[in-house]
């Protein structure tokens, strides 16, 4: 019985085994290998590429949305600005229209006029100020509570000059104890 076994006929599935490998050609599968290597490689670069794109674009997003923030801070600080001063110019505006009602009733405002561009709503008597660059320049701050000296003078020599009633000017002392 030993010669026998070493004689042994080949199995079914030893047979189907060897069909199979005898069809496998060695020069595909190395080729496969080759392209799927290579697949790999340009993968393994997308990735990378893609990666550092996406680091380079967070800290764009990063940064612009710092800029942001401090464009949407300066905003609505220069809006709680414009709600003071123009506060400041009801209230103003309110006391005058209170100790000089003659004045304040003879003023007729005049319509806004959309289709007519050549209409300019400053009337031609209102005093226009321009400042220097030296004079703009000493104060960036914008904040009503915060003027320098020399901008500061400016606007009240303006608001002296520009202010009359009736033609006349009113006098140190009237403005001093607050009779306007």
């Amino acid at each position: 019985m030993k010669g026998v076994q070493g004689k042994m006929e080949p199995t079914a599935s030893g047979m189907f085994c060897g069909k199979m490998l005898s069809m496998v050609n060695s020069e595909d599968v190395n080729a496969i290998i080759q392209a799927q290597r290579h697949m790999l490689d340009r993968f393994e670069k997308t990735n990378e590429m893609l990666l550092n794109f996406n680091n380079l674009s967070n800290v764009r997003l990063q940064q612009m949305n710092e800029r942001f923030q401090h464009h949407t801070r300066t905003l609505v600080e220069m809006k709680k600005d414009l709600d003071s001063i123009f506060r400041r110019i009801r209230t103003l505006k309110g006391k005058l229209a209170k100790q000089y009602p003659d004045a304040f009733s003879s003023v007729h405002e005049s319509p806004i006029l959309e289709d007519d561009e050549d209409y300019d709503p400053v009337l031609k008597s209102t005093a226009t100020t321009i400042l220097t660059s030296e004079q703009s320049t000493e104060s960036c701050d914008t904040s009503p509570d915060i003027i320098s000296s020399t901008t500061s003078q400016d606007l009240e020599d303006l608001y002296l000059e520009s202010f009359s009633v009736n033609g006349q000017n009113p006098s140190d002392e009237e403005i001093a104890n607050g009779d306007d």
